[in-house]
């Protein structure tokens, strides 16, 4: 597993830990935190959210032949192989975070499609870590009936057709469905805001 990262060692902002979709690569989610702490017109530097976020965006450990890109699980796998896939990354990733230069740093999952199941399921492996975790357009299916018992706070965004009900419960801060690129983004940026 690969990554690029950016922390500020002295800071006190959250660290977000970003997981890309299906074919893409660490790059995609750092673009995506660009425009969630751009300049708006409404503000200059949005409030409460660091001019420069720190963050670690992590590449999927498969490389897709011959296409380009990277995947976190085989597509089409079942929900045992998906699962094993995940948990083998969220123990990569709760040995990084148990460094020092950690402890007194939010923890923020953002993911997108794969990345985003891929977020879901470290939140659920590993309930007391994470503060936060943005989940976009990420597929539950074969875990409609989950639970998740986490005190971490949750945004969902870009679902059509969301019937996860029992994360749904109390849990979800922000629940929206499929939105233009600029709508989600701005929303993210008020749930960043809210937690």
């Amino acid at each position: 597993m690969q990554m690029t990262s950016q922390i500020d060692a002295g800071g006190n902002d959250p660290i977000f830990l970003m997981f890309h979709g299906y074919g893409n690569d660490e790059s995609e989610m750092v673009r995506i935190l660009d425009a969630v702490y751009a300049p708006t017109r409404a503000d200059a530097a949005p409030a409460a959210i660091a001019a420069v976020p720190s963050y670690i965006s992590f590449r999927a450990t498969y490389a897709r032949p011959y296409m380009g890109g990277n995947y976190w699980y085989p597509d089409g796998c079942g929900v045992d192989e998906r699962q094993r896939e995940c948990a083998a990354v969220g123990d990569a990733v709760a040995s990084l975070l148990d460094a020092s230069a950690f402890a007194h740093r939010r923890k923020i999952l953002i993911g997108f499609s794969q990345g985003g199941y891929l977020s879901y399921r470290l939140a659920k492996a590993h309930p007391t870590l994470f503060d936060a975790a943005i989940l976009l357009s990420p597929s539950f299916m074969g875990e409609e009936q989950a639970a998740l018992d986490s005190p971490a706070r949750f945004f969902l965004g870009g679902v059509r057709r969301f019937r996860w009900t029992r994360i749904a419960d109390g849990l979800i801060s922000y629940a929206i469905p499929a939105a233009h690129h600029d709508e989600e983004i701005a929303d993210i940026r008020d749930f960043l805001r809210a937690i």
